[in-house]
């Protein structure tokens, strides 16, 4: 490959600016050839923001002929994605996907299965497992046996229905909050504790009053089984303006780990009364990105810690949990 990665976008919204600005736009090993949105005006925003590098398309398909990219940042809402993918796919190029993966199992299945037959290099934007914290936890698990977990995302919501937030309130775009948002945590409790085979999840709904739009959850509770016996539950919650934040507490069997905020930072409790306290960093997008950039020059893995697959997996495990409190029943993950 050529000393620079040539990069292409689609979706061009707040969080491909988030990426470009935590690090992305100034990797000098990257050339950027195309944006693309169906918003043009978001596409010449992020062109904008790297210096007028690259072209702006409406077009995906398009973008991809003509600029012929090494790597393709897939940067959507869940409703959107399935499409942008093929096309990647149908031209075997390396992506990078922004979470969730996908608002439904089936097409996360699709993808996953064409990302399996060309052997494509894939990340997923599970920012977390590359932070310092999560890595010492994952560390001192080995060894370690699983017990109980809990945490999620609990706030009040969007104050105005306009952006993303107009969307996002909308079951069939977002999924809802569980698979939107908290699909983070989701990630974070397979990442510590391994695969869940069975959910059992709880919706609350009509807390406060709402547009006839808004038809996710108000909040949820998920009891999530994994394979080896360990346990969790999870939190989502939009209509808790006082009290809340994003957190996440587990326990093994002679180790405690307590992460807070969007940075989750983390304090760590093991015998003897030792106590270990790990900042989160700030600027995580650059950590991933890097990852990213160097498998894709050096044609195979060099540091991604989440790929296509755990993606699919998180959707799974979301899509089990709809499906339960439609059901009010226990529901099998089934990936």
């Amino acid at each position: 490959m050529a000393e620079k990665v040539k990069l292409a976008f689609i979706g061009c919204g707040g969080i491909t600016r988030s990426h470009l600005e935590q690090g992305l736009k100034n990797f000098e090993d990257v050339q950027f050839v195309g944006w693309c949105d169906v918003n043009e005006k978001a596409a010449a925003a992020r062109r904008e923001q790297v210096g007028g590098r690259g072209e702006v398309y409406t077009d995906a398909r398009r973008m991809l002929d003509e600029t012929k990219p090494d790597a393709v940042y897939i940067m959507l809402p869940p409703f959107a994605h399935g499409p942008a993918e093929g096309l990647v796919i149908e031209r075997r190029i390396p992506f990078f996907v922004e979470k969730p993966v996908a608002r439904d199992l089936d097409t996360a299945l699709r993808v996953a299965e064409g990302v399996e037959r060309h052997n494509l290099i894939t990340s997923v934007g599970y920012m977390n497992r590359y932070r310092r914290s999560v890595r010492r936890v994952k560390e001192l698990l080995e060894g370690r046996k699983p017990v109980i977990m809990h945490g999620g995302w609990v706030g009040g919501g969007p104050a105005k229905y306009e952006g993303i937030w107009r969307w996002w309130v909308q079951k069939d775009k977002s999924g809802g909050q569980f698979l939107e948002q908290t699909t983070h945590t989701i990630d974070l409790a397979r990442h510590f504790f391994g695969e869940v085979e069975e959910v059992y999840a709880v919706p609350v709904r009509d807390r406060i009053p709402r547009p006839d739009f808004f038809t996710i959850e108000d909040a949820s509770m998920v009891q999530m089984s994994f394979v080896n016996g360990a346990a969790a539950n999870l939190y989502s919650s939009c209509c808790t303006s006082v009290g809340g934040g994003i957190f996440l507490t587990l326990w093994a069997t002679d180790m405690k780990a307590e992460f807070t905020g969007w940075e989750h930072s983390v304090r760590i409790y093991l015998p003897g009364d030792e106590q270990i306290t790990i900042p989160g960093e700030p600027n995580i997008f650059a950590l991933e990105d890097r990852a990213f950039i160097d498998s894709v020059k050096a044609g195979e893995d060099r540091g991604i810690l989440a790929t296509y697959e755990d993606g699919l997996k998180a959707v799974a495990i979301a899509c089990a949990a709809d499906e339960s409190m439609r059901t009010g029943k226990a529901v099998e993950v089934k990936v």
